[in-house]
């Protein structure tokens, strides 16, 4: 029988699976446990899943980072190259019309503009073509960061201190809802929104709007 939950799942078994190798091995063979089960339970409902998909994609997310800023450095046309291999051709000529405005492919699904531009059917289609390249260059961008541990080190190093940075903002945020009864469900709300930054599913974080929401909140409540 078909699980309920079979699309939340769907994106929990992807989130495990963009780990990078990089990551300990037996920390993901726990998420790995933890997804089958998750699968062989009929009654896991989808706001838990949802959780574990984001607290997933926090713990993984400098490797994760480490890992993009690698692909961007020395595998970005590779990728693109690969990537467009396996779109139709009507596809390829709206993708293109796209990123003119400067956007990448290993991130254009992450923004509200992506969403907007393309339909739901086509941006599945571009998800599949850039999961099917990203598995294609694989080996080779395991090769470089072999070859270059000491500059990967340090890519993940500085991405620690961007989550921590993240994680200090939203704090805040935070601690303004705990202070503040009467706004305290939509700071909340704001607050969820910007932990599936986490997640490898969601947009990634937006810095300038996470100040944003912190300096607008101040000026709300009064709280500094």
């Amino acid at each position: 029988m078909e699980h309920p939950q079979k699309n939340e799942l769907f994106l929990l078994k992807k989130t495990i699976e963009a780990i990078p190798f990089t990551y300990p091995e037996n920390k993901k063979k726990d998420f790995e446990n933890i997804y089958q089960k998750m699968e062989a339970d009929s009654k896991v409902a989808k706001e838990e899943i949802r959780a574990k998909i984001i607290e997933i994609g926090k713990a993984t997310w400098t490797h994760r980072m480490a890992y993009e800023e690698f692909i961007s450095t020395y595998y970005q046309d590779k990728l693109e190259e690969y990537f467009l291999m396996h779109l139709d051709k009507v596809l390829i000529d709206k993708y293109k019309a796209f990123i003119k405005s400067g956007n990448k492919i290993n991130d254009v699904r992450r923004t509200k503009e992506f969403e907007e531009y393309f339909t739901a059917e086509e941006n599945l289609l571009i998800e599949k073509a850039l999961f099917t390249a990203r598995d294609e260059i694989k080996v080779s961008v395991q090769g470089t960061i072999n070859d270059k541990t000491a500059e990967y080190d340090d890519y993940v190093k500085s991405f620690e201190q961007k989550k921590k940075d993240y994680e200090n903002m939203i704090q805040s945020l935070k601690e303004m809802a705990d202070k503040s009864e009467k706004w305290a469900l939509e700071i909340m709300d704001k607050i969820t929104m910007f932990e599936e930054g986490w997640s490898v599913i969601e947009r990634d974080f937006d810095e300038d709007k996470l100040r944003h929401e912190i300096e607008y909140w101040q000026g709300v409540t009064g709280l500094e």
